[in-house]
């Protein structure tokens, strides 16, 4: 018997494409023991861990948190003013791009408008540097993660636009433009810049 060195160079690669498709077509069939729905998975969160899970409408849970200002230890309350509340962190590039259109916004609507600002990550050396970088002069606080949980936020960095009865309205997960919060307190709120 003589191999066709040929005919063989072409057979493996067709060979093993077949055994490959065969393969993941036997692997992709789903058993009929398993029950599993990605389509509609439900909602499911569980409790403690952020999965920035839609919030729209509920209230707005203030925890105990650290006044990165100050030192002191404090829980934040609604005070029938609407709100902006940014979580973010020094290290976290969107963070960094957004925080002037933050501080803007929270010049042009203050008294308006409370803004505030929620890092679950930094030292309070490292967090007041980045402020004072960003030239922040809203209110900004540490949090040890609890404040991060009851939000339900995952993403960094995250916005959520709150109304005076400390209802969420909105949240916006990632970096957010000047544009982008104007817009917003327009429509929630009713303010104008």
């Amino acid at each position: 018997m003589t191999w066709n060195r040929k005919k063989v160079v072409v057979a493996v690669p067709l060979f093993v494409l077949l055994v490959s498709v065969v393969g993941g077509l036997i692997l992709s069939q789903s058993s009929d023991d398993v029950d599993v729905n990605l389509t509609n998975p439900g909602v499911v969160q569980t409790p403690g861990i952020g999965t920035n899970a839609p919030s729209s409408g509920k209230t707005f849970t203030f925890t105990e948190v650290v006044d990165i200002a100050t030192g002191e230890t404090t829980t934040p309350a609604a005070n029938g003013t609407p709100m902006v509340i940014n979580f973010w962190f020094s290290t976290c590039e969107p963070c960094k791009r957004e925080m002037p259109a933050l501080t803007q916004a929270s010049q042009m609507y203050a008294g308006a408008v409370n803004f505030v600002g929620i890092n679950p990550n930094d030292t309070r050396t490292s967090a007041t540097a980045f402020l004072e970088k960003y030239n922040v002069d809203f209110t900004n606080y540490l949090d040890d993660g609890d404040q991060l949980a009851a939000a339900g936020v995952v993403n960094m960095p995250t916005t959520m636009f709150i109304n005076g009865e400390g209802k969420i309205v909105s949240t916006h997960a990632g970096e957010i433009t000047l544009a982008d919060i104007e817009n917003k307190i327009s429509e929630y709120f009713g303010i104008g810049s």
